[in-house]
């Protein structure tokens, strides 16, 4: 047997076991890399949740208490939180519910309201007692990220005659 096999010696080369090394850093590079846009998606889809629940919320107080509330947001800040308003629509209780943050890397990029689009400052939207509300749509996006992949926005609507709402994952409307 010996004859087949030589002298040579059990274990690896150095080249095998640098080419193992190579192949083994570029799977865990390519591992990183998606496990990194899995934690962007995954706070995106997060943000456009509690935003939507936060809605819902309003919309429910002010159907079940009789009464207007509203939802406002801060576009510039990233936040957004429930009023309750009088019959006049003067805040009674500010922050009802306190205030919700968007991650550290969500941007609001736009609502429109009633047609209007604003990309600034902060914006009510109302909930009246009979569960209607005012048309607006909520854009959201993947701070630094590329928003013409689709993955990377979300739109939110309010629907009027209802005062229900919808999220929809990459899909402007």
């Amino acid at each position: 047997m010996s004859r087949f096999y030589g002298n040579r010696r059990g274990g690896f080369t150095a080249l095998e076991i640098v080419i193992v090394l190579m192949i083994l850093s570029i799977f865990s590079t390519f591992a990183i890399l998606s496990y990194q846009s899995y934690k962007k998606q995954a706070r995106l889809r997060s943000a456009a949740q509690s935003l939507q629940s936060t809605l819902s919320t309003a919309r429910m107080l002010s159907i079940n208490q009789n009464t207007n509330f509203q939802v406002r947001i801060d576009i510039n800040n990233g936040n957004f939180w429930i009023d309750r308003l009088d019959g006049s629509g003067r805040i009674v209780k500010p922050k009802v519910t306190g205030v919700n943050w968007l991650p550290d890397d969500v941007l609001f990029t736009e609502v429109q309201k009633n047609g209007a689009s604003v990309y600034s400052g902060i914006i009510p939207i109302l909930f009246r007692a009979n569960g209607t509300s005012e048309y607006t749509s909520i854009y959201i996006v993947g701070a630094n990220t590329d928003t013409s992949i689709g993955e990377n926005y979300f739109t939110i609507r309010i629907y009027p005659s209802t005062g229900l709402t919808h999220t929809y994952k990459n899909q402007r409307r």
